[in-house]
């Protein structure tokens, strides 16, 4: 990227990709066709889960319990709780990538799944990096742990816009038959 270039997390996404090697055709320009932004939004979030996912693994590994001397991952709780977390970050990830196919189908159906897949992403992600936290334990909150650093990641993607609140309150009011005025997630 230039240095004119921008990305900010002020809802103005505004992202230039002039001089880099992706292809012309491949770069988001502005068009009359709806707003495939939101799409991506949920693998943001994805993102932030599976490598949150990756250091309660590597630690619950590499970590002994005091009393019996074997790693963590032997607990049957951890075992639960991380297969839990595995099938609903692979859930997640199978419903944005659904959304990404609608959208790339130009299917007018992706808007309200990328409506559903953000909001199901970043609980995701927030579950994991919670779970991350209690498998690190005091450690897991250390600045040279990677754990605390993906936990506060995991808060950020549901703050932004659309927040979950305002996802869920729309999801809500279309399950409801809610009328709704002045938002529009196109």
């Amino acid at each position: 990227m230039c240095s004119s270039d921008l990305l900010r997390a002020s809802r103005s996404q505004l992202v230039s990709l002039h001089g880099t090697l992706l292809r012309a055709d491949r770069r988001c320009v502005p068009t009359s066709e709806p707003n495939h932004i939101p799409v991506g939004l949920a693998f943001l979030s994805l993102g932030i889960a599976d490598a949150a996912f990756g250091a309660m693994v590597e630690h619950a590994r590499s970590r002994t319990i005091p009393t019996t001397g074997e790693p963590l991952s032997h607990m049957q709780w951890l075992q639960f709780d991380a297969a839990a977390a595995h099938l609903r970050l692979e859930s997640a990830g199978l419903y944005a990538q659904h959304c990404a196919w609608l959208a790339d189908q130009r299917s007018p159906a992706h808007a309200d799944a990328a409506l559903r897949a953000k909001p199901l992403a970043n609980e995701v992600a927030q579950e994991v990096a919670q779970l991350a936290v209690r498998v690190g334990g005091g450690s897991g909150y250390l600045r040279t742990s990677a754990i605390q650093r993906h936990f506060r990641d995991a808060q950020a993607p549901a703050l932004m816009a659309y927040s979950v609140e305002v996802c869920k309150n729309r999801i809500g009011s279309q399950i409801l038959l809610v009328r709704e005025s002045g938002f529009s997630a196109h």
